[in-house]
């Protein structure tokens, strides 16, 4: 059992990013969404890279087989919204093999097929053309982007309704403790106005305005 990914799998997104801010990471991957509320996925990250087609075309790639059980697919199309890199074939392989979900900068297509199974899917969008002679592989488990936010095989990736977060794994525990600790300290701060407290004496009891401060 990856104890890592059990601590993530605990947390709210937004106690993840608050951490990530107070250690100055920048793992918030803006404009990538879930196709359906509801899906949460944490796992360690398996990085596909695309680069436009060449004069000889390459293959889009046939790596799903290689991704372990749990771990969560990253897909780097550039952030192109012309051509998908994710359908059906790929969304039945990865439901039957327990991968975690997939994450794409890009789109995806086949949506329907992917809600009928309950795959999650976290992209910038979906669009039905093929990226089979569009784009091609340029490298797997290798460095990739997530718009702003880089990924490496390993690192943790973490998807929910409020999108998506990438941890880097040499910073993993780190964050988690500090996660915790935020956490913590926002179920505490609810549970005293629940009680009947100041909301300002109880941010201020359990410093609220400083849980988010660079160590």
């Amino acid at each position: 059992m990856d104890a890592l990914i059990e601590g993530f799998k605990t947390l709210a997104a937004a106690s993840i990013s608050d951490a990530l801010d107070r250690l100055q990471i920048p793992g918030q991957a803006q404009g990538i969404a879930s196709l359906r509320l509801g899906y949460r996925i944490v796992g360690r990250a398996f990085t596909v890279r695309y680069l436009p087609v060449g004069s000889s075309k390459g293959t889009v790639g046939d790596y799903v087989d290689d991704v372990p059980p749990g771990g969560v697919i990253v897909l780097d199309n550039a952030g192109r919204l012309d051509c998908t890199v994710w359908g059906d074939i790929l969304t039945t392989v990865s439901a039957r093999r327990k991968i975690a979900g997939t994450v794409i900068h890009g789109v995806c297509r086949d949506v329907s097929g992917s809600l009928e199974v309950d795959y999650p899917i976290f992209s910038r969008g979906r669009f039905m053309r093929t990226g089979k002679d569009r784009v091609q592989v340029d490298g797997i488990n290798v460095p990739a982007s997530l718009g702003d936010v880089q990924v490496r095989p390993n690192d943790i990736v973490v998807g929910t309704d409020d999108g998506i977060l990438v941890v880097p794994h040499d910073k993993a525990e780190a964050v988690l403790d500090i996660a915790q600790s935020i956490s913590a300290a926002e179920a505490k701060i609810i549970a005293a106005v629940k009680s009947g407290s100041r909301l300002d004496d109880a941010r201020k009891t359990h410093n609220y305005h400083h849980l988010q401060s660079h160590a």
